[in-house]
């Protein structure tokens, strides 16, 4: 009987899924199942599948269990650095083909905040759909940030100045802001704000550090806050519900007929911002969408408080 040979016999990676990279990244870049499936909107079966393969072509041992989620082995950490750059490269060749399709047509994804998806863009979409009908606009209202330089998203309309590398920026108008409260609660009467002995609704920490957050600590220390949330949807609804005064944009309290504004101080305009790849702007689908922005903000006076 011949002898054995106990080398390693070089593995036939020709087959190689490179779909499974997609999903061998997300994983690296959250160190979960269920964050890396949330992203990519799957189930966190199908990472643990798709990784799985990954590992069985490769023959190679790519993540561990370890008390903060899953976490690169040695080997995992060099392919996670190979895989970063065939990822710019598929992503450079998908920017390269959109910027020379010359039609409106296709899908646009769009990333921003709940109240402006509920308040200013739903509201007015059907006319970008009467223009452009083989163009479908996806709106991810999400508090999280999506990345554009990875085709998370085409756009993103956000509040504030954005400080992302790598994308072209425009402020698209200031936000003017104003006390709410329900106009049942209030006798169907406006009147002045009352810092002293109106109860508030607010925003959590984890939005205490934007502009009329900050101001509005300094102008009412000591005002009663009842009930606290992370978006400003939620505080227009514990408004129109009669829990007390909330400060919201313009454009949502204005909107409301269950809502009256209350007089008082108001804080400095915020910002408005688009944000959006150099390489995808000028392409048909993404431009047409741009333009419609533009029309949208245009024609909301209660944007900036004109």
């Amino acid at each position: 009987m011949p002898p054995r040979d106990t080398k390693a016999q070089p593995r036939d990676t020709r087959g190689l899924d490179w779909g499974h990279l997609r999903f061998f990244l997300e994983l690296v870049r959250t160190g979960s199942h269920s964050a890396a499936a949330q992203r990519l909107r799957v189930d966190r079966n199908t990472v643990a599948r798709r990784v799985a393969a990954l590992e069985s072509e490769l023959g190679l041992s790519l993540f561990e269990r370890g008390p903060q989620g899953w976490r690169c082995t040695p080997g995992g950490e060099e392919l996670a650095q190979l895989a970063t750059r065939v990822e710019e490269d598929v992503l450079a060749l998908a920017r390269h083909a959109d910027a020379r399709d010359q039609s409106p047509s296709g899908v646009v994804r769009l990333t921003t905040a709940t109240h402006i998806s509920a308040h200013l863009l739903s509201p007015n979409v059907a006319a970008l759909v009467a223009r452009h009908p083989q163009l479908v606009l996806e709106v991810a209202a999400d508090q999280r940030t999506f990345d554009l330089t990875r085709r998370e998203a085409d756009l993103a309309v956000r509040m504030g100045r954005p400080r992302d590398a790598g994308l072209v920026m425009r402020k698209l108008t200031d936000v003017a802001y104003g006390f709410y409260a329900s106009r049942r609660w209030l006798g169907g009467r406006t009147r002045a704000v009352d810092f002293e002995r109106d109860p508030f609704i607010g925003h959590d920490d984890s939005l205490a550090s934007t502009p009329h957050e900050r101001w509005i600590r300094e102008v009412a220390p000591r005002r009663r806050v009842v009930f606290r949330t992370n978006n400003t949807a939620s505080i227009a609804g514990a408004a129109r519900a009669g829990v007390g005064v909330g400060l919201l944009p313009r454009f949502v309290g204005e909107g409301d007929p269950a809502l009256l504004r209350l007089d008082g101080p108001v804080p400095a305009h915020h910002e408005m911002w688009l944000l959006v790849h150099g390489e995808l702007r000028r392409t048909p689908r993404v431009a047409a969408v741009i333009d419609w922005l533009d029309e949208v903000i245009a024609a909301v006076p209660a944007l900036s408080g004109r």
